[in-house]
């Protein structure tokens, strides 16, 4: 009788130290770097506050820095506006591909909305085709990091990048969840995954 109450109490210690739930915030984050530039300035310091604030918590690392910085990271949203001829303004004149190049991210996101025309500019532009690269025409308010997010948890769960996103934006835009942004995905580094 004696070794079942010793069991008794054992089993007992070991219960009381396990939770019996797992809260959101205790989910293993995405063991990567997730980066936020602003190379604009005040005007879109709102959009790099919402973002890094709704994506940041995902990941094991997050960089937002001062504006007209880049952090180095795996995944980086760009906040710029684009010249008529796909570069981004200031005084380089740089295009995405550039970023890219310097920064060796995986996925690169243009989050700030950007004109069509420029765009399609932006995209003939020359430079390293190594990542998947998301322009941005419409955030579409909440709807731009709400989408991030789905696609970011999706292949969290271990879905490819260009998987996920089919998901969560089909092809048809009727089938298209009416918070989507309206983004285009270059998919120049294919089925990009999170490590496990």
């Amino acid at each position: 009788m004696k070794k079942y109450i010793v069991l008794l109490h054992s089993l007992l210690a070991i219960l009381s130290l396990t939770p019996l739930f797992v809260s959101a915030t205790e989910l293993p984050k995405i063991p990567l770097t997730i980066g936020f530039a602003n190379l604009s300035g005040d005007d879109l310091s709102t959009l790099v506050s919402e973002d890094a604030k709704i994506l940041s918590p995902l990941f094991t690392r997050s960089r937002v820095v001062a504006a007209h910085q880049i952090p180095s990271a795996e995944i980086l949203f760009v906040y710029a506006h684009l010249n008529e001829d796909g570069t981004i303004k200031g005084p380089t004149r740089s295009g995405i591909r550039q970023i890219v190049q310097l920064t060796n991210a995986a996925i690169v996101v243009l989050a700030s909305p950007n004109s069509a025309i420029s765009i399609k500019n932006a995209v003939t532009l020359p430079g390293p085709r190594t990542a998947n690269i998301v322009f941005t025409l419409d955030r579409n308010g909440s709807g731009f990091s709400r989408f991030f997010k789905e696609l970011f948890e999706k292949m969290q769960d271990g879905k490819h990048m260009l998987s996920a996103w089919v998901e969560l934006a089909p092809q048809n835009s009727n089938a298209n969840p009416t918070y989507a942004p309206q983004t285009i995905l270059l998919s120049e580094g294919g089925k990009i995954a999170f490590p496990r």
